[in-house]
């Protein structure tokens, strides 16, 4: 289990850009990830500013609660590590794990694991280049209803490098930098979308 703070910078764009980045930057080998997402009925997370997922890669799993902790996209990331199997007996179920820190704090929050429930998934294509100032992330996310988007971040270590490499890399990009709902909301927001929209 770990807890970790995370700062960064997040864009949406578009198909084209993130082929150019692809093609111009040395990202290190891609690898996929599908991510379910669970809240109450009432969205008792959401409106909390929480993010309850867990995550499946390719040799492992997590679960994942992200918190907001103060200003400027500060978030604090809680992590229980699951196997493979047990996170895909948990989706089956429709359930989270029975144990670690996850759960002991949405009991401390007066959340019942039981009343939680999945209302939505994503699968990502990640692609990520460690830099000095930190870690660019490259997401191509593919939702259930055929849709998908893409998604730049930095997360950072150093804010004033950090600043200067975003700054760079958006007028190289030619990017236009846009506030970027969390993957969480974006997955719910086409859960119920036709292909045909």
């Amino acid at each position: 289990m770990s807890i970790q703070s995370e700062q960064e910078f997040k864009t949406l764009i578009t198909a084209d850009e993130a082929a150019a980045m692809q093609a111009a930057l040395t990202f290190a080998p891609a690898f996929g990830q599908a991510n379910t997402y669970y809240d109450t009925a009432d969205f008792r997370l959401q409106k909390a500013s929480l993010g309850l997922r867990i995550r499946l890669f390719n040799t492992r799993a997590e679960e994942t609660l992200k918190l907001p902790k103060g200003p400027d996209r500060l978030l604090e990331e809680m992590t229980d590590p699951l196997t493979v199997s047990e996170a895909r007996q948990l989706i089956r179920a429709n359930s989270i794990a029975t144990h670690g820190q996850i759960r002991e704090y949405l009991a401390s929050q007066q959340i019942e694991p039981a009343s939680l429930q999945q209302f939505a998934a994503a699968t990502t294509r990640r692609h990520l280049l460690d830099i000095p100032a930190g870690k660019l992330t490259l997401d191509e996310t593919h939702y259930p209803n055929g849709k998908r988007d893409w998604e730049l971040e930095l997360e950072y270590h150093d804010e004033p490098a950090a600043k200067a490499y975003w700054s760079q890399l958006v007028s190289e990009f030619n990017i236009r930098v846009q506030p970027v709902q969390n993957k969480v909301q974006r997955a719910n927001a086409n859960v119920n979308i036709s292909q045909a929209d």
